[in-house]
Order: C-alpha cells, then structure tokens, then sequence
C-alpha cells in the first residue's frame, strides 16, 4: 500500500485541487456546498502540484499563471484580496519553491 498527500491552494472561493491525475481549477459557491469545474478552457495540470512544484521553468512561470488564472479572473477580482495579480505571484511563488 501507498499512502499520497495531495496539495490543495485555496485563493478565496477559487481552488486549485490536485488529484492522483493532475490539478483542476475549481469555483467554489459562497457556502461551499457547490463548484464549478473549470476544465473547459483546457486549464489544468497534468500532475498533481507537488509533482510539478520546483520543476516549471522561471522563463514560463508568468504566463502559465496568468492562463490558468484567466478562467477565474473575474471571482478573484471579486473575493479574493488582491485580486487576479495576487494569486497569480503567489501561485507562480508557490510552483518556484523548492522546498
């Protein structure tokens, strides 16, 4: 038996959830009882996140951040403090740690 820790980022009511296949981007409701998925602008990772974590070149990490931000764009301008700029530093942060 193998026993994974999968990584969640939470930016407001947007989530990034990882799964044993890769990462999707989720919308959450103000109460949480429901989502969006936001898999239909082709937006998710191919692993989970601590799979791809130190590994994204820093040449690229701008626009993937930016891309994969651009279907919640307008939820974290809305809930999210800082807004859209925000979360993409702190993803691009994050997906650069080594650690």
């Amino acid at each position: 038996m193998q026993e994974r820790t999968l990584t969640t980022l939470i930016f407001g009511n947007v989530v990034i959830e990882s799964n044993l296949r890769g990462a999707e981007l989720r919308i959450y409701s103000e109460d949480w009882r429901g989502y969006q998925r936001r898999t239909d602008c082709g937006m998710t990772f191919r692993a989970p996140l601590d799979d791809i974590r130190g590994t994204v070149p820093e040449r690229d990490l701008v626009a993937l951040t930016e891309k994969f931000f651009e279907p919640a764009a307008a939820e974290l301008e809305a809930h999210y403090p800082g807004g859209v700029e925000r979360a993409q530093k702190e993803l691009a942060e994050w997906l650069s740690a080594t650690d």
